[in-house]
């Protein structure tokens, strides 16, 4: 999994890298063999008169070619990061549920509703 990440209107300090890499690598944490690259963009929309102006925007891709994007925005950097990431966390999931389960396929089939349980006596 490649990670890059883009930094606009802000100083890209090596700690927030570590920081954004880190976190990248927990959230798609065990499904990150099906992640090619993960870009994550951080933006001050703002500048320097603060406020709920600091934006995440994360955009997965994966292996297969499927992409999907998640964003966050909040009071600094690191609040979005986690929150976009969370985010996509959630939507890989859900994405690689969707392309493992097999045509017609019910996610709330359970394996004692295909088979006929026996009555209680």
């Amino acid at each position: 999994m490649r990670i890059e990440i883009r930094a606009r209107h802000i100083a890209l300090t090596e700690t927030l890298r570590t920081y954004v890499e880190r976190r990248v690598r927990f959230a798609m944490g065990r499904l990150s063999d099906q992640v090619r690259d993960v870009t994550v963009r951080l933006e001050d929309i703002n500048g320097p008169r603060g406020g709920v102006d600091k934006v995440a925007k994360v955009t997965v891709r994966l292996e297969h070619g499927k992409q999907f994007a998640t964003e966050a925005e909040e009071a600094s950097f690191a609040t979005a990061v986690d929150r976009a990431l969370e985010r996509a966390s959630h939507s890989l999931g859900k994405v690689l549920g969707r392309t493992h389960r097999q045509a017609g396929e019910s996610v709330r089939t359970t394996p004692w509703e295909l088979e006929e349980l026996p009555s209680p006596t």
